[in-house]
């Protein structure tokens, strides 16, 4: 074979190669495009039916709760856990206490009293409870094992002396990653109505008063 055979086989070779690449990466030809995306979903209007959930151990909570029920003039559903939190439970610097095992034990699931509620109607979810470790209580967690907020709009709003609402709201996105989830807010024990206020409003909330 001479060198002019040579380098058309050469040639030949490196074409075939050449193409068998491009129908690899892009087996439908230079015509194929990428794929539309997918269609940004769609939530209902949050002003449309709004339920207020939060549990409260110590009540503050459940102040900021209120505060957001009358406002809103919105339905509510509170937390009750089968076995109540003592004051004793509640001691982060006692070696055992309930709190403490529940925060070294994520996978604990404290039971919640009474039947399910229907949660089908509401468009908006308004999610209340106190920090406890920077994250949301372990029976936020079974709240969330029991329901299914895909398609909601969830504002989460949290109680602490120091810490935010970043984490837990993070939390509760990946539990819910199908719902709407929007701007959280913590509260002080010393929080004003403003502040509760100020937050509803930020989120596009109408004031029923």
């Amino acid at each position: 074979m001479d060198n002019k055979t040579i380098a058309i086989v050469a040639i030949a070779v490196i074409a075939m190669v050449s193409v068998g690449a491009l129908l690899i990466l892009n087996p439908w030809g230079s015509e194929q495009k990428d794929p539309d995306p997918e269609p940004e979903k769609e939530f209902p209007d949050l002003n449309e039916k709004v339920i207020v959930i939060y549990f409260s151990a110590t009540e503050t909570t459940a102040g900021v709760a209120e505060k957001i029920m009358d406002y809103l003039n919105a339905d509510a559903y509170r937390i009750i856990p089968e076995v109540p939190y003592t004051n004793e439970d509640l001691q982060r610097d006692v070696e055992g206490s309930r709190v403490n095992n529940e925060h070294a034990d994520h996978s604990i699931r404290p039971a919640i009293e009474g039947a399910p509620i229907d949660l089908s109607s509401y468009s908006t979810i308004v999610l209340g409870f106190p920090i406890w470790y920077h994250q949301e209580p372990n029976i936020i967690d079974t709240f969330l094992d029991i329901y299914d907020l895909s398609g909601k709009n969830v504002a989460i709003f949290a109680t602490s002396w120091s810490a935010g609402v970043a984490a837990a709201r993070l939390s509760v996105w990946n539990a819910e990653p199908d719902c709407n989830m929007l701007k959280g807010a913590c509260f002080s024990t010393g929080f004003s109505e403003s502040e509760i206020y100020n937050w509803l409003d930020s989120l596009g909330f109408e004031k029923k008063q």
